[in-house]
């Protein structure tokens, strides 16, 4: 029997339950003591599902020995953001709202990964609803950073990134409205992708034009295997793809030398960077190099533009879902929440119609950028700043300025994705983010993984999980 089956990967663990090398009841089990021992002090999981992570490996195991067709995430064990609803999981979007509430039913990509034979073990920490900056009188406290528990977990997906990088769940479900999964794979030495919108359907969750459902892991492979099983059409989602789902993880092995990859030099030197962010992204572009692929300095404009034309949807949004509720309910809400979620009240239909304009533009432009120029992604960090503490200072944070280089690309619809590349002065993980073509996502998967294979990021764990095995 393998010893500590959570330390691998999620392909590993897959491949292993196929050749009946673990069962899915011990690697629960495995992933369990990890929780046990490690979510006490990283606040990671709102709610563990012990006994229903067990019921699906004893179902999982059973069939197996039964010679039932697997899916491709079998005995795989994932943390699903608790914004997502679960059947019969309690999912409170970290709100006392909705402290005692149990979906009746699973959201759309739930029943796909179960249906992939991936198990739910719990539900991971986060902002409450997804907005705002966290609190110790939240609900639940923030998550901690696995690599250093005295910084925050960064991102509204806060808990899904701690967990995957704690080695708590082989990988985890997010959502990215603004960098909300990036942004946390960045700093957990993760890859995370916000797919293509419209790619993944939020069928069963609030129907929002710029937040995709994303997937975090520790490495690329691990992200393809997660999107293909995430991915199709729902009928009933009008925002829903309606075209066959890609073979990510068959096609993922790609000969990438001659790529050609855009550098937005010009915009990057005006994102208030720090030192140690702007030190990996140089050893990151010679690395692409090193691959083979062709780096060409573009001209990138509207970024800024993009930025805050996706805020004042995602405000204006927020509050609409929320002005009957704070009205009935004020004082269940955190009180950052509410200052976040009132800042929509003070929007105008005329701002929410230029920013919706503003992003059309954006995603056109950035289209025809990318085929005028042959370009299969641009690069760029995924985040300017090293901590989560230094990304929610109050004057910045209210502005997006620590999502300039992901925002813009939730209210294009393009996909993008945070790549590990290093180390801060705080020994926080560092992320590089490649944006590419929308429906591309092939390509940035292919990217990702020729990167993966050769280096060592995804090889290498906070000490305080080492320290537990």
């Amino acid at each position: 029997m393998i010893e500590s089956p959570n330390l691998m990967s999620l392909a590993e663990q897959a491949k292993l339950f196929r050749e009946g090398k673990i069962t899915a009841v011990n690697n629960v089990k495995s992933h369990l003591e990890i929780i046990n021992n490690l979510n006490p002090q990283l606040n990671s999981f709102i709610t563990v599902d012990s006994k229903g992570a067990l019921e699906q490996a004893k179902d999982l195991d059973k069939s197996r020995n039964n010679g039932d067709k697997l899916g491709p995430l079998s005995g795989a064990i994932l943390g699903v953001k608790d914004s997502i609803p679960t059947k019969d999981i309690t999912t409170t979007n970290n709100s006392r709202l909705l402290k005692n509430w149990k979906p009746k039913r699973d959201a759309s990509v739930i029943s796909r990964l179960k249906k992939a034979g991936a198990i739910i073990i719990g539900k991971t920490n986060l902002n409450e609803f997804g907005w705002s900056r966290p609190s110790e009188l939240d609900l639940n406290p923030p998550p901690w950073s696995p690599w250093n528990s005295h910084h925050m977990s960064v991102g509204s997906s806060s808990g899904s990134g701690a967990a995957t990088s704690a080695r708590m769940v082989s990988a985890s479900i997010g959502t990215d409205g603004g960098g909300s999964a990036r942004l946390p794979a960045g700093a957990n030495n993760l890859y995370g992708m916000k797919p293509t919108h419209g790619l993944v359907s939020r069928l069963g969750m609030d129907h929002n034009g710029h937040s995709e459902i994303s997937p975090l892991s520790r490495t690329a492979l691990d992200l393809a295997l997660l999107l293909e099983s995430m991915s199709g059409f729902e009928l009933e989602d009008d925002m829903s793809w309606p075209e066959a789902v890609p073979n990510y993880v068959k096609n993922i092995n790609k000969d990438i030398s001659g790529w050609k990859i855009g550098v937005p030099r010009n915009f990057i030197d005006s994102a208030p960077n720090e030192p140690e962010i702007i030190n990996a992204f140089e050893i990151f572009l010679n690395k692409l190099e090193d691959l083979g692929c062709k780096l060409e300095e573009i001209d990138l404009r509207g970024m800024a533009e993009a930025r805050a034309a996706n805020f004042i949807v995602l405000n204006s949004e927020s509050y609409q879902r929320h002005q009957k509720s704070l009205r009935l309910h004020w004082k269940d809400y955190g009180q950052i929440t509410r200052v976040y979620l009132l800042q929509g009240a003070f929007i105008y239909a005329n701002d929410m119609l230029n920013a919706s304009e503003i992003g059309r533009a954006f995603k056109n432009y950035f289209s025809k950028l990318l085929r005028d120029k042959e370009i299969k992604a641009i690069v760029t960090p995924t985040s300017p700043f090293a901590t989560a503490e230094r990304s929610r200072r109050p004057d910045e944070h209210s502005k997006g300025v620590n999502a300039c280089y992901t925002a813009p690309f939730n209210i294009s619809g393009h996909p993008s994705i945070s790549l590990p590349a290093g180390f801060g002065d705080a020994e926080i993980p560092i992320g590089m983010m490649l944006t590419g073509e929308i429906h591309d996502d092939s390509s940035l998967l292919q990217i990702a993984h020729a990167y993966d294979k050769k280096t060592e990021w995804s090889k290498i764990m906070p000490k305080l999980v080492s320290n537990n095995f």
